[in-house]
């Protein structure tokens, strides 16, 4: 039979008082560059056209093109294409990210707030990508994978590629160094 005293040197569990815990809005979060709003304000006008398109494609189908019922289905599909308009502009301004020496931080949403910390010793790789459109303004997407999930965890857009391929090299390093602890 063990004595208490090392019972309590093999676990502990000790209470941390709500004042010693860091806040994360006292860190200073880098913005995503300005050109991302631009590269989503693109990608929701290409996809709202494609819908469009598809419906009138459909309705050419009828010979009866203009009915009410396709001038519903046109105005339900304007007034998507607004509101999606409206939250990838103002949904930009919320958009940044932290780093600091354990972990990364990505803030995101409008109406639907989200705060996504990734500790490094969780992360399994990091990778970059660029599509057409984010090329086309100098943009790059950091995406963070942690164990269990096919993925990512995190996708850090509108990123300088310099800017994104120092964080992965960072992160990469960080993974490492957790790893031989």
């Amino acid at each position: 039979m063990m004595d208490s005293e090392s019972d309590t040197s093999i676990f502990t569990n000790n209470q941390v008082h709500l004042a010693d815990v860091p806040q994360l809005a006292v860190l200073e979060y880098n913005k995503l560059r300005p050109a991302y709003r631009n590269v989503s304000l693109i990608t929701t006008t290409l996809v709202f056209m494609f819908i469009t398109a598809i419906s009138l494609g459909f309705r050419l189908m009828d010979n009866e093109f203009f009915t009410e019922e396709a001038l519903y289905i046109l105005a339900g599909i304007a007034v998507l294409y607004l509101l999606s308009i409206f939250m990838a502009y103002f949904g930009f301004k919320k958009k940044s990210y932290a780093l600091r020496e354990r972990d990364i931080i990505y803030n995101k949403g409008l109406i639907w707030q989200s705060s996504t910390v990734v500790p490094f010793n969780r992360v399994q790789h990091c990778e970059i990508s660029e599509g057409p459109i984010e090329r086309m303004f100098g943009l790059s997407e950091l995406k963070i994978f942690t164990a269990g999930g096919s993925s990512s965890d995190m996708s850090i857009p509108g990123l300088d590629p310099d800017t994104a391929n120092r964080l992965k090299e960072y992160i990469i390093l960080k993974t490492g160094m957790d790893e031989e602890e």
